[in-house]
């Protein structure tokens, strides 16, 4: 309504004309149901508003609504002047009160003044009835209230007042651009923004005409946008308590950012604790306004809903009506009471009414008028406001005015019986209480009272009477249900959707009539679709039958009602039809018979349709055809058939059905089986089959595409069939009746016994072959035999995506399918077609190729009388000679003079560099031979390959029998074919191979490109000798590929649910993981591992089902990989450990990795290979098993494939971790009796052989058998053999212990010794003998007699004794004697003479090397080792020892020879020669020189001389020097002439090793490099026998002094003391050489002398004097240093201080505070922050972490600008495992602390450490923050790319280059970033990534050049 009067400022006439106060009379006659205002203020001039009048809009005032002061007539003029317009009103309501019609007056359409929105308080005269908005006075721009029903994808439906319906299209939804959020939902956007029951302001945008059905209705477009509702909306209109209608813009901490339409301010909801439903971004809140912010332009708002209920809009001058908007709440006063309602005035100058349905009461009596006296007090909110007519609605509903909506408690289409009338209006109808477990209001339109025309209704009804009511619908916003007392609505069937069933029969009539469909109407007015094809039994209905016309009322049965959409038929068969009505699937029951129509005709059945949906398939076989004949020619689409229920899944959903309606089935007794082998005879040819004929009676048939394996031989081979023709193989398919379906393929013939006919027999992971039946856009249906189908989705048929599989896949092609999981119950099969995981393991696709093309071959030249000649002569790899016919593009053609049907072909790379002319004669070699063409070669390398044998030229077979299967060779491509490639194999002279391009999978997709001439690496898979067709097949070897993970897109952010515990159901169990759901359509895997505990023996899944519900915990995010069909998937266990665990516990349990060496694991098997057994411990650990290491038992480790399959449990010990790549190598524990414990003192040789110990009973497999004696090679690991000796082969002496042995064969053997000879070699000795591996694996058991078979092995000297019996094998043999081997250990010599009692001309012809011999000791030296046997049977020799010398034989100052036995740090314990006496030589009578370290100059074995000074017979000591002035003083000739110039001499013990020379290293000293090992002394057996013979006269080398003085001659004291003279000399240049290092102080201190200033001299009197054990003087030394070095040799007063440091921080007492004294005084003379380094540097090595950590804390508060300090912080954290979190915290502060220019060379220096550390995930994700910001910093780009190569991950690798090459850099970084990428690709040998990668460099050179 409008204001109650305009009124303006400023001058105007005295006295205005009542002209000018009327409305004008000729527009009201004119436009009766308009009212515009023309008034008199009109045409007075506009002030402006006052100063203090509050400005809510800023758009311009409308001009009809003028602004300004009180007017300037009396009230007494101005009731004058309404007093004559009234009059003037009622003048014109007789004269058309007249021209009405009289029943027009009674319906409440027919009262203008109804449904006229009057807005016309300027006139005077008061309105009769309330507003009301109906479909005729609705307009554009008018503002409405509403509240939402119904949310869809495309748009929102929103109740209107007085029931009518809008539409809200989705872009008229909100002003904000949304992204649907809510993609799993129907509703999209629209979702987003309001939910169904939500109360909204809305503006009209539109009413338009729907013509349907003959009829014109109006359809109310409607739009939520807040700048259409709040059009020009200003700050400074707000107030505080305003209700606003607002858009959430985004989601904040602590609150929400608010969206009102206007750009100039914005909102702010703080969160609250009483929200009840969760705000999101784009949602549409209404709230409250508590503070305005004008200075930052932001309101504070509230969505409280008590504040919302309560909340009044205060009165503020200067109000139009553009800004009342719906909803708002006002403090009104009652002005008038209406007919139908109540007048209200409100904020002072505004009028509105509410009708009789939006009063306080919702149950209006005949009184209710009572209860609104004049100017009584209310609340009103406002309803709708049209702008045009001024006009404004209220509702008085306590529901809304609590922001409510008014709850509706009836359902439409209820009776109810026991209605009570409230109240009758004659002009609306009846106002009931209709009785609901809550009362509800009611209101029955005048029309619906009776089927007849009632004129007075308050005689038929009274108030207070009960009647029966149907509700028809119900009026949202008021909260009133609408009914109808018709007695037709209860009468008819069909009343509304609810009451219509499938397959009840109907009346209805024909509404509308359309070109494919007819709408009729029941008639309860509900409306249902007739299709086309449902209008006639005809087939091909072009057009709708002449009955069906507007008006008719015909037949129909209903067929379907779902989602309120009827449809029906008019097919007399249906409609007619007894049979029982098929409306669900669990009404079918097998044998029923009931009525479908047909849906849709295929090769192998037809589609049925039922009742209500219900779907069905009928088979081919139970069409009833006859053989040869299609289904589409017997049925059509449409047609009404009688079928008979087969079998039904409800669960799946399946049903299959038959047109025989009879059950009784005719079989014959002697039809061939499903999977069958037989034979038949070709009787006739279809264009798309072979029919043949089986068994003489039988009939089958053989389609096209299964004539063959290969596409196009299938083709070849239908042209040349013919009838008659026999096939001696075929498979039996299928039966179709009494016809079979049969297959001529190969691959199926020859896997006839392993393809499945049942789901039972199918298993999960297995590989089986089968064809492709039919492809869809969703994927590919494999067929096995039978029925027995399978799917392959799409992304599990091929490995790289392709838009539609059709060109990757034809139907009938031969395929090998990977069974990936099996639904016994739903009777479904999942594949995978996919070629990594599906390839041929053998040659029988390139086999089948070619003896089919030889049988093509035979079939084509059958009729040629030179057939079987040119076969026999052409072979492959012969020579034949040709004449050239022609020269062709393509090569040369050849013509073969007897055999004419042949055509030779010689390509032009082929020629060899030969000329050829046409006419001339050629040689060539045939290196193919298909479909008559005959491929020849004039290479000169492969013609000469070729022998001559007599007259025939044959190929030298030679070579390729030497070949072996499985074995890699590098060959040469010769010629590319379409299906295979000719290669040449150089290596063995040439030989002609063949390898396919293509397999079972694989014909349709790109295959790999070869060139002529190219070098490749193949795999030999079938040999000529052993293939059927006769040729060499090779297989190229392909790299395995990898699995290309591209990042899955996030709809949600989900990262919050890992911890969370929820309830899954399992819907997938694969052999190593269960696939399960849980929550809002997420999808996760449950890893085997994460089952049951690692105790448990039961297999994990074992008592888990599909569609079994479990709780289970979210431990992680997966990682998502290409082939995963799901959207997001999450990682989940269900151990009791972590089901019972806290969710804060997971991160820990994630991040540990608790593998270490010698733990025992349970893990499952992944893959099997021929070498090793794939594993997984865990979902981030894997782990491997060597064949090896599986068992120790031979036959196990050559069943090694055979005992492992996936999804097996496999426990065992680790014996290797690497870490990085989260890899464990195993060693099984199957078979063994328990694990031994590892002995501390033990510690492993080498970390190749740690886990192999000595006593270690393991299995191994021989790699080679060593020539001669040299024994066995054994591999016992994948880089690790040993050896055994030729003496441990066996247990018995044998003659030959290598017979029964061969290469490659598994034995049993133990490990005897393992040792490192030199730095990064292993050792290890081992034995087969069966007595030690019975003794060590069982000490009880005793499988042989040893002193009947076996004889003891010696493994040390002195366990042998003279005359001792030994055997052994002969080692090497010469004139002089043999050499025989009695043990690894030991080896024995025998001389010549005791060889044999009788003369032995030649020993080597009569002792050969390996023979067994039986001898006797002689003698045995446990200190030199050596042996000495005899053959001789005599008991004696001449050549054994006298006895050994005694303490009488010696005297003080003989000069002995001896042996060091022991090092003591006191002296030397030596073995005097000849004897078994010891003497000690102390440590002062070793040289003339203190000895600094005695065990670096002699160890235990070296020969040595020595002077007897003590001789103690009692106490049996002997003392010995070793000065070298013993020997000089007293030199004597005790020494022979025949001893060597050569002889060793003492050591110069004056020798010290350099020092380091690393200042930070700690100043310890450092143990000197010990002497390099005596090899065992090696003794030539000149040298060996002579001193034998000898020893008898001579006895042993001892003299005494003083008598062997005056013997000697003055010449030979020369000779000696010359020699002397030379030792000396070479001494003295020994020690020039080494620098000559000091050895004593007085040295040291001559050296500071002359080298003040060098901190190196200095540093190494230090050592020197720690050495000695004198730390007060090495503190001083180092005082001394600190005050001699020149001040400005900083760096070498800094290495003094380090080295300061050092010595306090070990001798130091107590050490830290000695440390920190020292550590003060340095900050004072050098640099601080090197000095704080060095320390740093000297915790982090001696392992003070504590005092680190606090050092680090000092560096960063004063040196928080430098970057080294920090990221020295960041690596010390990084290896003490600190969490991420803390590192993260370290890298906050130093951001903070860096200057800007070092932050970038922080931040990748810092993920350079993380990669390397460990933690590369957080180091990926500090690259590509700075990257993001300088994308163009290729040395950054380099630095990442570095790092990812050095971790390996090749997918992640190629991602990174591709993104980097993709960017717009300058041409010369460019190049730079192209060449790192080629060289990466040529580092993995990938030749086509190469190639992509030339081929992307080469774009991006075209493009930046153009």
């Amino acid at each position: 309504m409008a204001p109650h009067g305009d009124r303006k400022k400023g001058k105007a006439p005295a006295r205005p004309s009542k002209p000018e106060l009327r409305p004008n009379r000729k527009e009201f006659k004119n436009h009766r149901n308009e009212e515009v205002e023309k008034g008199g203020g009109g045409k007075q001039q506009e002030q402006e508003p006052e100063p203090h009048s509050a400005a809510l809009f800023t758009a311009d005032d409308d001009g009809a609504f003028p602004r300004g002061g009180r007017s300037l007539l009396s009230r007494d003029e101005m009731a004058e002047a309404r007093t004559e317009a009234d009059a003037e009103f009622e003048k014109e309501e007789r004269r058309g009160a007249k021209k009405r019609k009289s029943n027009i007056s009674i319906g409440i359409d027919a009262d203008d003044d109804l449904g006229t929105l009057f807005g016309g308080a300027t006139t005077g005269k008061l309105p009769r009835f309330a507003n009301r908005i109906t479909l005729k006075n609705i307009s554009p721009n008018m503002k409405l209230w509403g509240v939402v029903i119904e949310v869809n994808q495309k748009d929102v439906i929103v109740s209107l007042p007085g029931g009518m319906r809008g539409f809200v299209r989705k872009d008229e939804v909100s002003d904000l651009a949304l992204h649907g959020n809510h993609k799993d939902s129907e509703s999209s956007i629209c979702a987003e923004v309001v939910h169904v029951g939500q109360l909204v302001p809305c503006v009209v945008l539109r009413v338009d005409d729907d013509k349907k059905e003959g009829k014109v209705n109006k359809r109310v477009w409607l739009s939520l946008r807040l700048t259409l509702i709040y059009k020009g909306l200003s700050l400074d209109g707000i107030q505080d308590g305003m209700v606003l209608t607002a858009q959430v813009k985004s989601v904040e901490d602590h609150g929400y950012i608010l969206y009102f339409g206007v750009s100039t301010f914005s909102g702010f909801m703080p969160k609250c604790d009483k929200e009840t439903v969760k705000i999101e971004s784009g949602q549409l809140v209404q709230c409250v306004v508590k503070a305005i912010d004008k200075a930052r332009a932001i309101i504070h708002l509230s969505c409280d809903e008590d504040l919302l209920s309560k909340s009044i809009i205060k009165d503020l001058k200067g109000l139009s009506i553009d800004h009342l908007i719906p909803g708002m709440m006002m403090n009104a006063r009652v002005h008038t009471v209406l007919e139908n309602g109540v007048m209200l005035s409100f904020l002072t100058y505004f009028t509105g009414t509410a009708d009789i349905f939006n009063l306080s009461n919702s149950f209006p009596s005949g009184n209710w008028k009572d209860d609104y006296s004049k100017n009584k007090k209310v609340n009103a909110r406002i309803l709708f406001v049209d702008p045009s007519t001024r006009a404004v609605g209220l509702t008085l509903n306590q529901h809304l005015l609590r922001f409510e909506v008014p709850p509706v408690n009836v359902k439409v289409g209820e009776i109810y019986e026991r209605s009570r009338v409230l109240r009758m209006d004659k002009r609306a109808g009846l106002f009931l209480e209709i009785p609901s477990p809550t009362p509800s209001p009611g209101f029955v339109s005048i029309h619906d009272v009776s089927d007849k025309d009632v004129k007075k209704v308050e005689k038929k009804f009274k108030e207070g009477s009960i009647t029966r009511v149907r509700v028809l619908g119900v009026r949202h916003l008021e909260g009133v249900a609408l009914g109808t007392l018709k007695d037709s609505a209860f009468e008819g069937s069909v009343f509304t959707h609810a009451d219509v069933k499938p397959g009840m029969v109907v009346r209805a009539k024909v509404v509308t009539v359309g070109p494919l469909e007819a709408i009729v109407q029941f008639a309860g007015g509900v409306k249902a679709l007739c299709p086309l094809r449902h209008m006639s039994e005809l087939d091909n209905v072009v057009k709708p039958p002449k009955k069906f016309k507007v008006g008719a009322e015909l037949l129909f049965r209903v067929l379907g009602c779902k989602s309120k959409r009827i449809t029906v038929t008019y097919k007399k068969s249906l409609v007619k039809s007894k049979l029982e009505v098929l409306a669900s699937y669990a009404d079918a029951k097998i044998g029923l018979v009931t009525h479908g129509w047909i849906t849709k005709i295929e090769k192998h059945g037809c589609f049925v349709r039922f009742y209500n949906g219900v779907k069905g398939f009928v088979s081919r076989s139970e069409l009833g055809l006859e053989p040869g004949t299609e289904a589409g020619s017997v049925y059509h689409v449409g047609q009404v058939v009688k079928c008979r229920i087969v079998s039904v899944v409800p669960a799946s959903m399946k049903l299959n059905v038959s047109f025989a309606t009879s059950s009784n089935r005719i079989i014959q007794a002697d039809t061939a089986k499903v999977g069958t082998i037989v034979s038949a005879v070709v009787e006739r040819l279809t264009p798309a089959a072979v029919v043949v004929s089986v068994n003489g009676f039988s009939k089958g048939s053989i389609l096209d595409e299964h004539l063959a394996d290969h596409h196009g031989q299938a083709a070849q081979l239908k042209n040349l069939l013919k009838p008659g023709h026999e096939f001696n193989q075929l498979l039996v398919l299928d039966t179709e009746g009494q016809n079979l379906i049969l297959s001529a393929k190969q691959s199926l013939i020859n896997s006839a016994n392993d393809i499945p006919s049942e789901i039972s027999q199918m298993q999960a992971g297995a590989v089986v072959h089968g064809y492709i039946c039919n492809i869809i856009e969703a994927g590919c249906f494999v067929r096995f035999l039978g029925h027995l189908t399978g799917f392959s989705p799409k992304d599990k048929a091929v490995d790289i995506p392709m838009e539609k599989l059709s060109a990757a896949f034809f139907v009938g092609q031969s395929v090998r399918s990977h069974i990936l999981n099996v639904n016994a119950e739903s009777a479904r099969l999942k594949l995978s077609l996919q070629q990594s995981v599906c390839s041929s393991p053998d040659c029988s696709f390139m086999q089948g190729y070619f003896l089919l093309d030889q049988k093509i071959a035979e079939m084509k030249y059958s009729g040629s009388s030179t057939s079987h000649d040119w076969k026999k002569s052409l072979g492959i790899g012969s020579l034949v000679k040709g004449e050239v016919g022609a020269v062709e593009e393509y090569g040369v053609i050849l013509n073969f003079k007897d055999h004419p049907d042949v055509v030779g072909l010689i390509e032009h790379h082929q020629l060899g560099g030969s000329t050829v002319k046409v006419g001339s004669s050629v040689k060539g070699l045939i290196v193919d031979l298909s479909d008559g063409v005959v491929n020849l070669s004039l290479k000169p390398e492969l013609i000469g390959s070729v022998s001559m044998d007599g007259k025939k030229k044959k190929r030298h077979r030679a070579a390729v029998l030497d070949l072996e299967l499985h074995e890699e060779v590098n060959a040469v491509v010769e010629i590319v074919k379409e299906s295979y490639v000719v290669l040449s194999v150089p290596e063995y002279n040439h030989a002609i191979g063949f390898a396919p391009l293509m397999d079972y999978n694989s014909q349709l997709l790109p295959h790999h490109h070869y060139d002529n001439g190219q070098r490749i690496t193949v795999v030999v898979g079938s040999i000529p000798s052993s293939d059927p067709s006769g040729r060499l097949i090779l297989l190229p070897k392909t790299s395995g590929q990898g699995s290309g993970l591209s990042s899955s897109r996030k709809a949600k952010k989900l990262s919050d649910k890992v911890g969370s515990l929820v309830e899954a159901e399992v819907i997938d169990i694969k052999p190593l993981e269960l696939i399960v759901k849980f929550g809002v359509n997420h999808h996760g895997r449950i890893h085997i591992t994460e089952v049951l505990e690692d105790d448990c023996s039961e297999h994990p899944f074992s008592k888990l089902r599909i569609g079994q519900k479990i709780h289970a915990r979210v431990v992680a995010q997966a990682e998502h990989s290409a082939n995963s069909g799901r959207k997001l998937k999450w990682e989940l266990s269900i151990r009791p450990s972590v089901l019972q665990g806290e969710s804060k516990q997971l991160n820990a349990l994630e991040n540990k990795s608790n593998h270490s060496v010698n733990g025992i694991v349970r893990a499952y098997v992944v893959k099997v290979d021929r070498e090793w057994v794939w594993l997984t411990v865990s979902r981030n650990v894997t782990a491997h098993l060597f064949i090896l290491d599986s068992s120790v038992e031979p036959i196990e480790l050559k069943e090694f494939q055979q005992r492992y399959r996936v999804g097996q449990a496999v426990k065992g010990y680790i014996i290797g971790v690497n870490r990085e790549k989260k890899l464990l190598r195993l060693k099984a524990l199957d078979n063994q009796a328990m694990l031994k414990n590892i002995d501390d003192t033990q510690k492993p040789i080498s970390s190749i052989a740690e886990h192999t110990k000595e006593g270690d009973i393991i299995g191994g497999r021989i790699q080679k058998i060593l020539p001669g004696v040299g024994g066995l090679l054994i591999q016992i690991g994948p880089h690790l053999h040993g050896r055994v000796h030729y003496t441990e082969i066996v247990d018995s002496w044998v003659p030959e212990p290598l017979s029964g042995f061969h290469e490659g064969q598994f034995v049993k053997c133990k490990v005897l010794a393992v040792s490192r000879p030199s730095e990064g070699s292993v050792r290890v000795e081992l034995s087969l003998r069966s007595s030690i591996l019975c003794t060590s694996h069982d000490p009880s058991r005793k499988l042989v007699d040893d002193s009947a078979t076996c004889t003891t092995r010696f493994e040390n000297v002195n366990d042998l004794s003279p005359g001792s019996e030994v055997k052994g094998y002969v080692k090497n043999v010469n004139a002089k004697g043999c050499f025989i081997m009695l043990s690894r250990m030991i080896e024995a010599r025998i001389i010549l003479s005791n060889l044999s009692d009788e003369y032995v001309e030649n020993p080597q012809k009569d002792f050969s090397v390996g023979m067994l011999v039986h001898g006797r000791v002689l003698s045995a030296e446990p200190l030199s080792g050596k042996v000495e046997v005899s053959l001789r049977k005599g008991t004696g020799s001449k050549s054994q020892k006298s006895d050994g010398i005694s303490y009488s034989d010696l005297h003080v100052g003989d000069i002995i020879d001896g042996q060091v036995k022991r090092v003591e740090s006191y002296g030397l314990f030596v073995t005097i020669q000849s004897s078994e006496l010891v003497g000690l030589c102390h440590v002062s009578e070793l040289s003339d020189e203190p000895v600094l370290d005695i065990n670096s100059c002699y160890k235990a074995g070296d020969m040595v001389k020595a002077k007897i000074l003590k001789i103690d017979e009692e106490r049996r000591r002997v003392s010995l020097g070793m000065k070298k002035s013993y020997f000089v003083s007293g030199l004597t000739d005790g020494i022979n002439d025949d001893d060597d110039d050569d002889e060793r001499v003492p050591m110069d013990i004056n020798h010290v090793p350099e020092m380091s020379s690393d200042l930070n290293s700690a100043l310890v000293v450092p143990e000197p490099e010990p002497r390099a090992s005596v090899l065992p002394l090696q003794v030539s057996l000149d040298e060996y026998e002579g001193s034998d013979q000898d020893s008898d006269d001579k006895g042993p080398k001892i003299a005494n002094g003083t008598g062997s003085i005056v013997q000697k001659s003055d010449k030979r004291l020369k000779e000696k003391a010359r020699k002397q003279r030379e030792l000396d000399i070479s001494a003295l240049e020994e020690r020039a050489l080494q620098k000559d290092i000091p050895k004593t102080p007085d040295e040291f201190e001559k050296l500071v002398r002359s080298s003040p200033n060098s901190s190196f001299v200095w540093i190494n009197y230090m050592a020197f004097l720690l050495d000695l054990a004198d730390v007060e003087k090495a503190r001083s030394v180092a005082e001394r240093a600190l005050r001699t070095i020149n001040m400005r040799e900083e760096e070498e007063k800094l290495n003094v201080w380090v080295a300061y440091f050092n010595l306090e921080n070990e001798y130091g007492c107590p050490r830290e505070d000695a440390v920190k004294k020292i550590f003060q005084r340095a900050m004072q003379y050098c640099d601080p922050k090197k000095v704080h380094l060095a320390l740093l540097g000297m915790y982090e090595r001696t392992d003070q972490h504590e005092l680190a950590d606090e050092l680090f804390d000092r560096m960063t508060k004063r040196f928080k600008t430098s970057c080294k300090i920090w990221l020295r912080r960041i690596q010390f954290s990084l290896k003490q495992g600190r969490d991420v979190e803390y590192i993260k915290s370290i890298i906050n502060r130093a951001l903070l602390s860096l200057p800007q220019s070092k932050r970038i060379k922080f931040l990748s220096q810092t993920a350079i450490l993380e990669f390397k550390c460990g933690v590369p995930e957080e180091g990926r994700s500090r690259f590509e923050l700075i990257l993001r910001e300088y994308p163009k910093r290729t040395d950054l780009w380099s630095v990442y790319l570095d790092q990812e190569i050095r971790l390996g991950d090749t997918d992640v690798i190629r991602a990174l280059f591709d993104r980097v090459t993709c960017l717009s850099l300058p041409p010369k970084k460019m190049k730079f970033l192209f060449k790192k990428y080629l060289a990466y690709e040529k580092s993995q040998g990938d030749r086509e990534r190469m190639e992509l990668v030339m081929q992307k460099a080469t774009e991006y050179a075209k493009i930046s050049q153009a």
